[in-house]
C-alpha cells in the first residue's frame, strides 16, 4: 500500500506543476496503448508481461465513460531428475465506469473507478521420459479498480499516461489483490 500512496503523491506533484501548461478544452475523446504490470499480493509474485489499451470519451471537461482491456503472463519452469513442469498463469481484466479529470491542458490528472471481470486461467505440465501430463484451469470473476493517472500531452493530440491502481477480484468468497501499473501513449481526439 506504500507503493500506491507514493505513486499517488507523484502523479499529483507532476498534476499540479503541469496542469497551468495550457488552458484550451480537453478532448472528445482518447484512446491509450501500452505495458501494463501487475503485481499479485495474495500469491505474492510480479507479472512483469502485461499490456493495456483502453478508451474514453468525455462527457464533460471534467467527466468521461472510460473502458479498459489488458492482460498479464506469467510462466515458471523447473527440472527435478528427469522430470520437468512449466506452469502458466494469464490474467485478463475488461473493465468501464467513470473518470473524473483535473485540467484541460497539456497534462490532464484522472481519477477513475472501473469495474467489470478478470479471468484467470492457469495450465501446469510435466514431462518425463515416461509420461506426459497437462492440466488447464479458467475462472471469470467480478472486479473492480479505483485508481488514479496522468495524461502528459506531448501536443494536442499525443500524451504519454502514467498511471496506478489497486484491483480487487472476489473469488471463491474472498477478495483477491493486486496493484497494478501502466505506462503508455494516449491518441486524443479533438471536439
Amino acid at each position: 500500500m506504500h507503493v500506491l500512496s507514493r505513486v499517488f503523491a507523484v502523479i499529483g506533484i507532476i498534476g499540479s506543476i503541469a496542469l497551468p501548461a495550457e488552458a484550451a478544452d480537453g478532448p472528445r475523446a482518447d484512446i491509450a496503448l501500452g505495458y501494463s504490470l501487475i503485481y499479485d499480493h495474495d500469491i505474492k509474485t510480479t507479472f512483469p508481461a502485461g499490456w493495456f489499451v483502453g478508451a474514453a470519451v468525455n462527457v464533460t471537461n471534467a467527466f468521461a465513460l472510460a473502458g479498459e482491456v489488458s492482460g498479464h503472463y506469467k510462466s515458471e519452469s523447473g527440472t527435478v531428475g528427469s522430470t520437468t513442469a512449466n506452469a502458466t498463469l494469464n490474467v485478463y481484466s475488461y473493465l468501464g465506469g467513470p473518470r473524473f479529470v483535473a485540467g484541460t491542458g497539456a497534462a490532464r490528472v484522472f481519477f477513475e473507478i472501473l469495474a467489470g471481470g478478470a479471468t484467470a486461467s492457469g495450465g501446469v505440465s510435466t514431462i518425463n521420459a515416461r509420461s506426459a501430463f497437462l492440466s488447464n484451469t479458467s475462472q471469470t470473476d467480478f472486479c473492480y479498480r479505483p485508481g488514479a493517472g496522468i495524461d502528459i500531452g506531448f501536443n494536442t493530440v499525443i500524451a504519454m499516461r502514467l498511471a496506478a491502481g489497486e484491483r480487487f477480484i472476489r473469488v471463491n468468497g474472498g477478495t483477491s489483490n493486486e496493484f497494478q501499473f501502466v505506462a503508455g501513449f494516449v491518441f486524443r481526439f479533438d471536439k
